[in-house]
C-alpha cells in the first residue's frame, strides 16, 4: 500500500492525526498529497492550516476538484461566499465536476441568488437526471420560493426513485398540505410514521392534515399520540393554534378545519360545501378551544343561520373579554360638543379608508369633537394622507401600543363615543374595545353582524338590511334608506369600453365582480341556469388566483355551460375597478354575502344591481344599497324570481335601459353617497345615544328617522 493510500484508509477510519503523521514524512509533492494534508488538518479543527494546504493542491493542480470542493467550503463556512463563488467557476473553467456544480449551487443559493442556484441545480439535472442531492436541493429551493407544485414534482420524483428515504416523503407531505391536497398529505405522512414512529414534526402535520380534511376523531387521536409523545412540540401547536385569546385548552381540529376551508372558498373550491355547513353549525353549538376571531368573517359567507352566527360572536367576545378590566363611567350631562372617535386598524389604502375618506370633513365640527384613530400600522398612502389632512378632525396613531395602553390613552381623551370600523375584521384588536374606554361604544359599518359583546352598546343598520329575527345583543340604531357609506368622487366615472377590458362588445354582460370566498354552489348554478336561458351572454368574474380560475370554469363545465363564457377581470385600483365596473348590463349579487362595497362601486358606476336579501344582516346589504338607488324592482323575494327577473332583463333591453335611466339620476342623490346627510342622520343618533347615559338609561333601539333635528 502505498503511503498515500495509506492515509487514505487512517481517515476514512477517523484517524486524521495519523494519516497527517505519516503524510508529514514525506515532503507533500502533489497535490494529492497537499489534499490528503488539508484533509487531515480540517479534521482535527485546523482550519488555517487545511485552507493553506488545499490552496498549495490547487496551485499544483488547478482542476483538483476535490480540493476546490473543500477549499470553497471552508470558505463559505466562514463566511466569505463570494470567493468560493469565485473558486467554483474557476475550476469549473478546468474540469466540469457534478459536487463542485452543486457546491456553486450551495453557495448562490445562500447569497440568495435563487434564480442562479435554481439554473445550477438544473443543470446538474440534465446531465443526471438521477442525481438525489441536486434534485432535493431544487425541490428545497422551490418551496421556500413558494413554487409549491414546481417543489411536489421534485419531491415525487425522488419518492419513486428513493422509496427508502422517508425524508422526500415529508417534505412532499408537506407540501401537498400546503397546496390543499389532504388526502395525499395524510398518506404520505402516515408512511413516515411507519418508518419513524417518534417523528413528532410529522405526526404534527398528519393531525393537521386530517382536521383540514375534516378527518377530525383521526386529528385528535393523532394530536393525542402528539402530546404524549413529544409535550413540547404539542404545547407549541397549542399555543400557536389556539392564539392570543384562545383558552388554556385543547387543540380543536373543527377549529382548523374551518380556518382552512377559507382558502378553499377563495378558490371555489366547493368539494365539502356541505360538510363545511355541518361542521361550522356543530363549532358554533358546542365550541371548542382556541382563537375564533377569523370566524366571525368566515361565517358571513357560510350557511349558518342569524341566531348562530350571533352564539359564534358570542363566544368570540367572551374571549375578548377575558383578563380585561373595563374603565369604570358614571352617568353626567353631555357636553355642548362631543367627542366621538372612528377607530379602525386600517385607514390607508383599503376598503375602509376608501369608504370613509370624504366622511369626517361633513361633520358639524362646532358640534362635534372627531378623533380619527388608527390602531394598525400606517402605508402612508395618498389616501390615508388625505385623511389626515381632513379639516378639525384629530389625528391619532395609536399603532405601536399594546391594546391596554391604547385603551389607557382613548379613556384619557375623555370620549363620549366610540365608533368602531372593523370590529373583528381586518387585523382587529377587538380587546380595546373591551377596557370600555368610552361610555358609549357603537358598532358600524366594519362588519356586518353583530358583535355579540356587552362591550358593544349600539349598532348602526336600516330598516331592510336588518334581519328580521333576533340576530344582534347591541341596541339597534336605524339609519333612513341605507345605513352603508362609501365616498366617491365629485361625478361618476367615465366607462372604459368594454373591448379595452376584454369583453365582448356584441354579448349581454353579466357581472358579479365580488371576491371570489363570496361565491358558493348555490348561486353559481343559479347563475349558470340563467346562462343556457340566455345564451347570448357572458359572465364576468373577478380572478383571484389561477386556482380559483380554474375552479369555477370546471363547475360551469359540470353544469353545461362552456367555460369560455366565464370572462374574468384581473385586479386593478380602486379607480380602475369602479369605472370599469359600468361596462356590465347587469349585475347578480351573491347569496349568503352580499357585495357591499363591491354593490356601491357598481350601482356609483351605473350598473343596476339584481339582489335576493336572505337571512342574515350581510345577505341584506345588497337590497339596502339598491332600494337606496330607487331600483326597488331588481329586490326581489326569492332566487326563483331572481333567476326569472335577469332573463326577463335579457329579453328585454328596453326596460333594463330606463332601469340604467333612472340610476344615473338617482345615485346622484342616494343616502349612501351622500356623505352630509350620513354625517347628520349619525349626529342626531349620537346624541340620543349620550343623553341616554347621562339620564342612567341603557342602550335601546330605536330609529334615526324618530329623533327631533
Amino acid at each position: 500500500m502505498t503511503q498515500l493510500s495509506e492515509a487514505v484508509a487512517l481517515l476514512k477510519a477517523g484517524n486524521a492525526a495519523a494519516a497527517q503523521k505519516l503524510l508529514l514524512k514525506e515532503t507533500p509533492a502533489s497535490a494529492q498529497h497537499f489534499f490528503l494534508l488539508g484533509a487531515c488538518e480540517h479534521a482535527q479543527g485546523h482550519i488555517p492550516q487545511a485552507v493553506r494546504s488545499f490552496t498549495k493542491a490547487l496551485e499544483q493542480e488547478p482542476s483538483h476538484a476535490q480540493a476546490a470542493c473543500a477549499l470553497g467550503s471552508l470558505y463559505a463556512g466562514l463566511g466569505r461566499q463570494a470567493e468560493a463563488e469565485a473558486l467554483f467557476r474557476q475550476t469549473l473553467t478546468h474540469t466540469e465536476d457534478a459536487q463542485l456544480r452543486f457546491n456553486l449551487a450551495v453557495v448562490l443559493e445562500d447569497q440568495c441568488r435563487h434564480d442562479e442556484a435554481l439554473a445550477e441545480y438544473s443543470q446538474l439535472l440534465q446531465s443526471d437526471n438521477h442525481n438525489y442531492a441536486a434534485r432535493h436541493n431544487r425541490a428545497g429551493l422551490l418551496a421556500k420560493l413558494k413554487r409549491l407544485a414546481d417543489a411536489a414534482r421534485d419531491y415525487r420524483l425522488l419518492v419513486e426513485e428513493y422509496p427508502q428515504q422517508t425524508l422526500p416523503k415529508h417534505n412532499l407531505g408537506e407540501i401537498e398540505l400546503a397546496l390543499g391536497n389532504y388526502e395525499a398529505a395524510s398518506s404520505l405522512l402516515l408512511k413516515v410514521l411507519e418508518s419513524e414512529p417518534a417523528n413528532d414534526k410529522a405526526l404534527l402535520s398528519l393531525a393537521v392534515a386530517q382536521a383540514a380534511n375534516a378527518e377530525i376523531r383521526a386529528s385528535q387521536q393523532s394530536f393525542r399520540q402528539l402530546k404524549t409523545l413529544a409535550p413540547q412540540r404539542w404545547e407549541e401547536a397549542r399555543v400557536r393554534i389556539n392564539g392570543k385569546i384562545g383558552n388554556d385548552g385543547d387543540i380543536d381540529p373543527r377549529l382548523l378545519y374551518l380556518i382552512r376551508q377559507q382558502d378553499h372558498m377563495q378558490a371555489c373550491n366547493w368539494k365539502s360545501w356541505e360538510r363545511f355547513g355541518e361542521i361550522f353549525s356543530d363549532f358554533i353549538n358546542a365550541p371548542g378551544y382556541g382563537d375564533t376571531l377569523a370566524l366571525a368573517y368566515i361565517s358571513m359567507g357560510a350557511p349558518v343561520s342569524p341566531r348562530e352566527q350571533l352564539r359564534l360572536t358570542q363566544h368570540i367576545s367572551q374571549q375578548v373579554e377575558r383578563e380585561c378590566t373595563p374603565y369604570l363611567h358614571s352617568p353626567a350631562a353631555s357636553p355642548k360638543r362631543l367627542r366621538i372617535a372612528y377607530l379602525a386598524t386600517q385607514f390607508g389604502y383599503h376598503v375602509t379608508g376608501l369608504l370613509f375618506r370624504n366622511f369626517f370633513a361633513a361633520h358639524d365640527h362646532q358640534s362635534f369633537e372627531i378623533y380619527v384613530v388608527s390602531l394598525g400600522t400606517p402605508d402612508n398612502s395618498n389616501n390615508l394622507e388625505k385623511i389626515r389632512n381632513t379639516p378639525g378632525i384629530h389625528w391619532v396613531d395609536l399603532s405601536a401600543l399594546n391594546d391596554e395602553h391604547i385603551a389607557r390613552q382613548l379613556y384619557e381623551l375623555n370620549l363620549d363615543i366610540i365608533v368602531d370600523l372593523a370590529v373583528y375584521n381586518d387585523s382587529p384588536r377587538p380587546r380595546v374595545l373591551a377596557h370600555k374606554a368610552a361610555p358609549v361604544q357603537v358598532s358600524w359599518q366594519g362588519a356586518a353582524y353583530s358583535t355579540g359583546a356587552r362591550f358593544f352598546d349600539y349598532l348602526i343598520s336600516d330598516n331592510i338590511s336588518s334581519p328580521t329575527e333576533q340576530w344582534c345583543s347591541e341596541a339597534e340604531a336605524r339609519i333612513p334608506d341605507c345605513y352603508f357609506l362609501f365616498s366617491h368622487e365629485e361625478i361618476p366615472p367615465l366607462v372604459p369600453d368594454r373591448t379595452s377590458l376584454g369583453l365582448p362588445d356584441n354579448k349581454f354582460i353579466f357581472s358579479c365582480l365580488n371576491i371570489a370566498s363570496k361565491i358558493e354552489p348555490e348561486i353559481f348554478s343559479v347563475w349558470m341556469d340563467i346562462l343556457q336561458q340566455c345564451p347570448d351572454s357572458v359572465l364576468w368574474l373577478l380572478a383571484q388566483s389561477s386556482a380559483q380560475v380554474l375552479n369555477i370554469k370546471r363547475e360551469a363545465e359540470w353544469r353545461g355551460i362552456d367555460p369560455r363564457r366565464l370572462v374574468f377581470a384581473n385586479r386593478v385600483k380602486p379607480e380602475e375597478h369602479i369605472a370599469r365596473s359600468g361596462a356590465a348590463d347587469l349585475f347578480l349579487d351573491t347569496r349568503l354575502f352580499n357585495g357591499h362595497t363591491t354593490v356601491a362601486e357598481t350601482l356609483w358606476a351605473g350598473t343596476p344591481v339584481l339582489t335576493c336579501p336572505g337571512d342574515k344582516f350581510c345577505s341584506r346589504v345588497g337590497a339596502s344599497l339598491v332600494k337606496s338607488c330607487g331600483l326597488d324592482e331588481l329586490v326581489v323575494s326569492s332566487w326563483p324570481e331572481y333567476r326569472d327577473m335577469a332573463i326577463s332583463l335579457y329579453q328585454d333591453r328596453s326596460r333594463l335601459h330606463k332601469l340604467r335611466e333612472s340610476l344615473a339620476k338617482n345615485r346622484l342623490l342616494a343616502p349612501s353617497f351622500n356623505m352630509r346627510q350620513q354625517a347628520h342622520h349619525l349626529e342626531k343618533a349620537y346624541r340620543h345615544m349620550r343623553e341616554r347615559f347621562a339620564q342612567g338609561l341603557p342602550p335601546a333601539p330605536f330609529n334615526i328617522a324618530d329623533l327631533p333635528d
